[in-house]
């Protein structure tokens, strides 16, 4: 009986602990679904756009190596590194697909091929430049560029009869090939400071309904909005202090800041508030300073491991924003924030470079605070 009667006390205990309890049970779980989306999300799926400049004379009897090129570049198979090749119309076309992630490299066929390879087919030296051009950092382009080198010198080999009749040159996208892996960690890093708000801002939003002062600060006749505000104000400082402290860390060790300041700053705060909005859903989905420490580590993980913050990461496309596609990691503010600060600080973009990646953030950080504000409102402040 005396075993019985612990065993039921302890299940009691254990089911008032309801946070803890969900949180040993499911851990596991959630880590084998996290990392089935980080295979999928992290499948290699090659993408690269083709410039054609070779244009033979309109009614000419030869034939069209450049086009004939295209359609075996469209045609290849590769189930083990699978990539699509697709013509674009120029070359400025190409580079922004390739600084939007929407092509992983770029390749540009050169004016005058058709006519190299007659004259190589008729025993003449030519060596006609092809160039390439993407992020030097990315794997994905390296993989895009060698299958790329690959095919068109296959292609080339076979019409011709000869090996590497043709040379390549790459161009590196902004500073893709100034930057070491040191460096082109940073804008994730950066972010990560951003995602660190998620307790501290949770737990400043739900240390007044614990303390039970709701009352209290009702009766001061403060309005919802005005504490919100309040508390959002501070996390923000917070958030820039953290992150202006990360970069001269960086700055001290290496880290050679380029871009604008001013659009670095609006990025970072942009992130900062889009993270305490969702820290205030966080805060009326619990009551208690422990609850906060245990329940966000659901969003958290997700927050760092989706972000880019630790390695470079794209979904399935849902939608596009001028361009810029929209996909399932960007459910999360900070993924926008990442590219956001890769555009500023790797590719020198301006306003114009990274405004998609602005409306993602003032949008989603809008349903953050809105959702927040419902929830925390419902469940924490019935007093007003």
């Amino acid at each position: 009986m005396k075993l019985w009667a612990i065993i039921r006390k302890s299940f009691t205990e254990q089911i008032r602990q309801f946070w803890i309890l969900i949180l040993s049970i499911i851990m596991a779980p959630f880590f084998v679904g996290i990392f089935y989306l980080i295979y999928k999300s992290t499948a290699l799926n090659l993408k690269v756009c083709v410039v054609n400049l070779d244009k033979p004379a309109a009614g000419s009897s030869t034939a069209n190596y450049s086009a004939e090129l295209l359609k075996y570049l469209e045609s290849v198979k590769n189930d083990t590194l699978p990539v699509t090749f697709r013509e674009v119309g120029s070359r400025a076309i190409a580079l922004e697909e390739v600084r939007n992630k929407k092509s992983n490299a770029m390749i540009i066929i050169p004016a005058g091929f058709s006519d190299s390879v007659r004259l190589k087919q008729s025993g003449y030296k030519v060596r006609v430049p092809f160039e390439l051009s993407g992020n030097l950092t990315e794997t994905n382009y390296m993989l895009s560029t060698i299958l790329g080198i690959t095919y068109v010198s296959g292609y080339i080999n076979a019409v011709t009869g000869t090996l590497e009749p043709y040379h390549f040159i790459e161009t590196p996208s902004g500073l893709s090939s100034q930057l070491s892996d040191f460096q082109v960690a940073i804008p994730g890093l950066l972010i990560l400071a951003s995602i660190m708000l998620m307790f501290s801002g949770a737990i400043a939003f739900v240390a007044e309904p614990e303390k039970r002062t709701m009352l209290r600060l009702k009766l001061s006749r403060m309005t919802p909005l005005t504490f919100l505000t309040g508390v959002t104000v501070i996390q923000i400082l917070v958030g820039l202090v953290s992150i202006l402290l990360t970069l001269a860390t960086a700055y001290f060790f290496g880290f050679d800041f380029s871009g604008s300041f001013w659009l670095f700053l609006l990025v970072s705060t942009l992130t900062c508030l889009s993270v305490i909005g969702f820290s205030l859903i966080l805060a009326g989905c619990t009551k208690s300073v422990n609850e906060v420490l245990v329940v966000g580590n659901f969003p958290l993980f997700l927050f760092m491991f989706f972000s880019g913050s630790f390695f470079p990461i794209q979904g399935a496309t849902l939608f596009t924003i001028g361009g810029y596609p929209f996909t399932i990691p960007g459910l999360m503010s900070t993924y926008h924030g990442t590219e956001a600060l890769k555009q500023i600080l790797i590719y020198q973009s301006g306003f114009s470079g990274i405004w998609p990646q602005l409306v993602s953030l003032t949008g989603l950080t809008i349903i953050y605070f809105l959702v927040g504000y419902w929830i925390y409102r419902k469940r924490h402040m019935e007093v007003f």
